[in-house]
């Protein structure tokens, strides 16, 4: 109850003393002893305000509680567990990259023969790239007349063909727009003829042919 009265105290004397401040400092035929006692009352009135506002103003502001944690808070805690922050855990890195490669017998689309003079010495198969492609493809071509049986298998394994003819090679897949391939290069050189007709070992079906290429 104090400082409410005393600051309706300060104002009652800021009211009347403010007129005779005035009339002291600025009437005519007073003294300079006057017109110095009435600035200094002005000023006394002027401090003792500001005393009361910083007064006021430290009294609505809240005490601030600094948290002390107790020694003994920590005894039971295990070395490697630190006290939460409040912060949320960063997420743990998820991993990202292509699916792995799944080995799988493969059904050529399309097979392009390549020819030197008049001899067959390599081709290509084609099939529809996946997801999971595979870097490397193993492929088995046997020539019987002018038909070529080709086993293709994504992957390192030897081609799930039963028993499939030929010699078996682990060669590098391209792909390109959506279409995988791979090239093998024939070995003897193979003898050409009129017309060969690829087929699928794995199915029997024939394998069509694209436009040759010397």
């Amino acid at each position: 109850m104090a400082a409410p009265m005393f600051a309706f105290l300060l104002g009652l004397t800021w009211l009347v003393l403010t007129p005779v401040c005035v009339w002291l400092l600025f009437g005519r035929g007073h003294r300079s002893l006057l017109r110095v006692t009435g600035a200094l009352t002005l000023a006394a009135l002027q401090a003792a305000t500001m005393v009361v506002g910083f007064n006021q103003e430290a009294a609505r502001t809240p005490a601030r509680t600094v948290a002390v944690r107790a020694p003994h808070s920590d005894a039971g805690r295990p070395a490697d567990v630190r006290p939460s922050t409040g912060a949320a855990a960063a997420p743990s890195p998820v991993p990202t990259g292509s699916p792995a490669c799944e080995s799988r017998v493969l059904n050529p689309a399309a097979v392009r023969l390549s020819f030197q003079g008049r001899a067959l010495h390599g081709l290509t198969v084609y099939w529809p790239a996946s997801p999971a492609q595979c870097d490397t493809a193993t492929v088995a071509v046997h020539q019987a007349g002018h038909r070529l049986r080709i086993w293709v298998q994504e992957g390192a394994s030897v081609p799930r063909a039963g028993h499939h003819e030929g010699a078996a090679h682990n060669v590098p897949v391209r792909v390109e727009q959506g279409t995988a391939s791979l090239s093998l290069r024939l070995s003897p050189v193979t003898r050409h003829h009129r017309r060969y007709v690829a087929i699928n070992g794995q199915t029997g079906d024939k394998i069509p042919l694209r436009s040759r290429v010397s």
